[in-house]
């Protein structure tokens, strides 16, 4: 089980871990730090939810560890200076899992619990979650999913409006055009999440952002994103198309209903 004072070796652990990464490149530097602190906001927004949506200490401190340890294998990827954006993208969750299994943490925890943990962490980046093992999984991982968008939400909107933060590596290879791709528009008048794959434009990212919305799990996750405006304020910084009035508008009712049901 994840005692108290196992949670506090988690953190240590977390440190240590930052501290030896080897960083080749100068400007990773500022990256890898960004991916520290993103973790560090993410445990604390997991910490948040779980309060609500969990029953005991035990289950609070595991979501946690979840959050503080799931973009272990980004800020790998960033550090080794080798990685294109994509391969970020979409290999950082499974080097994630390779790194954790391979802790000291790790090792002292039954099997339920690692699972837990591996399940939560490989499966947060993807586009929608799959089927788990059983209910226990699918609710840490979904408490996870949760809790990183809400800092997502946060942090690229302070990117975009106040040009504060690190550049999201996943726009790196984006173009800095008024276009917006069918795919995302099609997506979202549908009611899914944009796929990471038909990005092509900076507009793109913006509007894949609020479609997040559509794989929000738990009514207080909508309550904040309503109360902090997320979805209106990354909308005011695209630009106001009859295409993307419309994909906001289908966005922001999905999530008032969310929130009054």
């Amino acid at each position: 089980m994840i005692t108290e004072e196992l949670l506090k070796e988690c953190h240590l652990e977390f440190e240590e871990y930052f501290k030896s990464l080897i960083i080749d490149l100068s400007e990773n530097h500022h990256r890898v730090q960004d991916v520290r602190a993103h973790s560090l906001r993410v445990a604390s927004h997991s910490l948040l939810l779980s309060k609500i949506v969990l029953q005991n200490d035990e289950d609070k401190r595991i979501a946690e560890v979840i959050a503080l340890f799931h973009d272990l294998g980004r800020a790998s990827l960033i550090a080794s200076g080798t990685a294109s954006p994509s391969n970020i993208q979409r290999d950082h969750a499974t080097v994630s899992v390779q790194l954790i299994q391979n802790m000291d943490f790790y090792l002292k925890l039954p099997g339920d619990t690692q699972l837990i943990i591996q399940k939560s962490v490989e499966n947060h980046n993807k586009l929608k979650l799959p089927k788990l093992d059983n209910e226990q999984q699918t609710l840490f991982a979904r408490l996870l999913r949760d809790a990183d968008k809400l800092d997502i939400f946060e942090s690229s909107y302070r990117f975009f409006k106040e040009k504060a933060g690190v550049q999201p590596i996943m726009t790196f290879d984006l173009v800095n055009s008024p276009e917006v791709s069918e795919k995302i528009i099609k997506s979202i008048m549908a009611g899914k999440t944009a796929a990471v794959e038909d990005m092509k434009t900076m507009n793109d990212y913006k509007l894949l952002l609020i479609s997040m919305a559509f794989d929000v799990n738990f009514k207080h996750t909508f309550r904040l994103i309503s109360e902090k405006q997320y979805i209106q304020k990354i909308y005011e910084t695209l630009p106001k198309r009859d295409q993307i009035i419309d994909a906001f508008r289908g966005i922001k009712l999905f999530v008032e209903n969310k929130f009054v049901s």
